[in-house]
């Protein structure tokens, strides 16, 4: 019996008679057993671009010409297999077949637990983003495994979600939408203060979902937080805080003073931000003497100086400073809440989480990867 692939199956109107026959041709190949007996010329000519091995280089494996199909590129290569293994600068990635790799991305080292690279949804002709993660680290298999489960439980339009996950030999593979940049990439710009207010008010809407939730981020910086050029805003994940329940309201002005940093570092001048980029703890800074301003200063605007300081203060939630007149053109989205008992990771040790973890892919790809032969 054939080796059935869900990602696949799971193609929107992959089971609809109205489906594009190019989907449809797609989904039969890929179901449909092969033999070396098999009439190369009944192969699809919609799979004539399906993505092919490559080698260190990037330059891709090139097939046989085939005599039956003259038109057929002699660059590319079917696989029928359900992954492809892709060399990408000397990095290692295991892809499914509907999902094209381009390149690592910018700032990736290969000495660290995550490494991530751009690639192309076939399928969908969306861009991606793939990530591969080492789950050797106890710490980082309970993180991942904590954000894959409130990416289910609690999904928010302004935190980044994952739309695929598999594990392969101790390394799990996420797959979620690409971003055009992060804030350090546009923190020197001077933005006006609608945008600001934009990127701003995103920011608190999916921290808010969280803390009615019962959850801390504690990790809110520039470079965790992507965003598109229209300012349309995803933080990277939901976090790296654990799940203890003590000194929650602690850590949630943690959050604030983060967001209250990040607004701030919009707000002003590089001059006047010296002295806090260059603290190694944002507790030591007199924030009030930072918060007089100057003529060239943003915090000239009385909503965003006010709206600073009640971040800084950290006296009010953030689901109330949602209302704050600086926000006036926005307006928060709904959201959900769970018992904090679904999202609590809780003392498991790490075999219990890798087995929790591996449970939770099922829900992406119902087989066992072990099984699976290039």
């Amino acid at each position: 019996m054939p080796r059935r692939n869900p990602l696949w199956l799971r193609l929107p109107g992959s089971s609809s008679p109205s489906s594009s026959s190019t989907t449809e041709e797609l989904r039969l190949a890929a179901l449909s057993p092969y033999s070396p007996n098999d009439d190369i010329s009944s192969i699809p000519d919609s799979l004539e671009h399906s993505p092919a091995k490559t080698s260190d280089d990037g330059s891709e494996i090139s097939r046989a010409n085939s005599p039956s199909s003259p038109s057929r590129s002699p660059s590319k290569k079917v696989s029928w297999s359900l992954f492809d293994q892709v060399s990408l600068s000397g990095e290692e990635f295991l892809l499914p077949r509907r999902f094209e790799a381009i390149e690592l991305n910018a700032g990736t080292s290969t000495r660290s637990t995550s490494i991530s690279c751009s690639a192309t949804d076939l399928l969908e002709s969306d861009h991606v983003t793939i990530r591969k993660i080492s789950l050797q680290d106890p710490a980082t298999a309970r993180r991942e495994y904590r954000n894959i489960i409130l990416c289910r439980l609690l999904p928010h339009p302004n935190i980044l979600p994952i739309s695929e996950a598999y594990e392969v030999d101790s390394t799990l593979y996420t797959v979620s939408e690409q971003m055009d940049g992060r804030l350090s990439d546009i923190v020197e710009e001077r933005l006006t203060h609608f945008v600001v207010a934009k990127i701003s008010h995103q920011i608190l809407a999916a921290v808010a979902m969280m803390h009615q939730n019962g959850i801390a981020h504690g990790d809110l910086t520039l470079s965790t937080i992507y965003v598109n050029t229209d300012a349309e805003l995803r933080l990277s994940s939901y976090g790296k805080s654990d799940d203890s329940s003590e000194h929650l309201d602690e850590r949630y002005r943690d959050d604030l003073l983060s967001i209250g940093a990040i607004v701030s570092r919009f707000l002003m001048n590089e001059e006047e931000m010296f002295k806090f980029s260059k603290s190694r703890n944002l507790k030591d800074i007199d924030w009030r003497v930072v918060l007089e301003g100057s003529s060239d200063s943003g915090l000239l605007d009385f909503n965003a100086r006010s709206l600073l300081f009640q971040l800084l203060e950290g006296r009010q939630s953030a689901r109330d400073l949602l209302r704050h007149p600086y926000f006036k053109s926005f307006r928060a989205p709904q959201h959900q809440t769970v018992e904090r008992k679904h999202t609590v990771v809780g003392q498991k040790t790490s075999d219990e989480v890798l087995d929790k973890l591996r449970e939770e892919l099922q829900r992406f790809n119902p087989f066992n990867m072990s099984e699976i032969m290039l």
